[in-house]
């Protein structure tokens, strides 16, 4: 038994390791050549850093996603796994208040008045702040009915995970990396009326 969690355990951190590799391959080019222009071409540096900030936040939340909330090999006792789980099961609990969203949003733009005004690469910190704002606003949004006809894909990516496939589908804010690393969707994930209903917390209404 002992000898199968330890393989298990391997075969994770390795595919662990194999998506950073993946990733850092494909964001370093992408940084140095932001770093580049930074002196040439200050309104695109600018732009390109902040949106670098936010695309690696997203690649974070994948991760923290796939191999925190969802390690094979964690304990199942953890805090953590517990609290994860929980939200599972019960899919329109989110325990992040409005109040919080509202002062990461406002240190946000005050993360952006700073790196506009200073630089110093400030533009990566808050490009990767904002991202973990629209993934906390993002989230909120895709437990709530009326998302599925603004963020169609993220909606059904997101039931999918929760209801059908919780092993696939670990992009919250973004499904690029589901797409990168080949977890998204697969085989039936067709989505009856009666998960809809589970998903969206409407146990009044039937098939």
């Amino acid at each position: 038994m002992k000898l199968l969690a330890l393989t298990q355990k391997k075969s994770e951190n390795l595919v662990y390791l194999e998506c950073i590799a993946v990733f850092l391959l494909m964001i370093l080019p992408l940084i140095y050549w932001i770093i580049q222009i930074r002196s040439s071409h200050r309104i695109l540096y600018q732009v390109s850093a902040m949106f670098t900030g936010w695309l690696i936040w997203t690649f974070v939340e994948y991760v923290l996603h796939r191999f925190w909330n969802h390690s094979k090999t964690a304990s199942k006792n953890s805090p953590l796994m517990k609290s994860h789980q929980h939200h599972h099961t019960h899919p329109s609990e989110i325990h992040v208040t409005h109040a919080q969203r509202f002062y990461m949003i406002l240190i946000g733009v005050l993360l952006i008045f700073l790196s506009l005004l200073f630089d110093y690469y400030l533009n990566f910190l808050a490009g990767f702040w904002l991202g973990i704002c629209w993934f906390l606003l993002v989230h909120y949004f895709l437990h709530q009915p009326w998302s599925r006809k603004i963020f169609p894909e993220l909606v059904s990516y997101h039931i999918v995970h929760h209801c059908k496939q919780p092993d696939r589908c670990f992009g919250i804010s973004m499904t690029l990396w589901d797409k990168v690393f080949n977890t998204g969707p697969s085989g039936n994930h067709s989505i009856s009326q009666r998960i809809i209903d589970f998903y969206f917390n409407n146990p009044h209404e039937d098939d």
